[in-house]
């Protein structure tokens, strides 16, 4: 049985009584309804963050910058520096700041690259991400751990293929979504 209730469901089960839902979705409804956020006409909606795609070098010894998470959910797992969007902030000036806070590093030109929205992606709640290819103004570019990044480094795309359980959320396949847009951009 799946306990994902749809925001149908949990609008539906705002408006009238909880005794049509089983055990378990009543059971999943109550321990997460504080992690549901809902707009101001009282509908759930999901959270949106942004993850920022930093490559250097070249094709044949092709870098991403990663983070490796401070916190839970996916403590000590490797993920695309990024961040919840603030109210009221443009998600292409999100990904600039999340990157500056977590890696020390300025960033320009983001351009988007996929939109990611499973409900179960993020194990807290509902969260879409926006991922963005993000370009740096620094020529050779150093990076230090900032904000809930417990450190940052320059990866081996090569090594990284190899290794997907090293990943947080979908990341792993994020980077798989990074890697062909660098091909049909010609980015590497």
């Amino acid at each position: 049985m799946n306990l994902m209730l749809t925001s149908f469901h949990l609008t539906r089960c705002n408006r009238c009584s909880l005794e049509s839902f089983s055990k378990n979705q009543l059971w999943f409804y109550r321990k997460y309804k504080r992690n549901m956020s809902k707009d101001a006409q009282g509908y759930v909606v999901p959270s949106l963050t942004v993850d920022a795609a930093v490559v250097r070098g070249l094709k044949s010894a092709l870098e991403i910058l990663l983070v490796t998470r401070r916190k839970e959910p996916f403590q000590g797992r490797l993920a695309f520096p990024g961040g919840f969007v603030e109210y009221g902030e443009d998600p292409e000036k999100a990904v600039l700041r999340e990157l500056e806070e977590e890696c020390g590093l300025k960033g320009k030109n983001p351009t988007l690259i996929a939109v990611r929205g499973n409900p179960n992606r993020d194990p807290r709640k509902h969260v879409v991400t926006i991922c963005y290819f993000v370009e740096t103004v620094q020529r050779d570019p150093q990076v230090r751990a900032g904000d809930d990044a417990a450190a940052c480094g320059w990866y081996s795309v090569e090594s990284l293929i190899k290794s997907p359980d090293l990943f947080a959320f979908d990341h792993y396949d994020l980077l798989q979504q990074v890697l062909k847009f660098l091909d049909e951009t010609k980015r590497r």
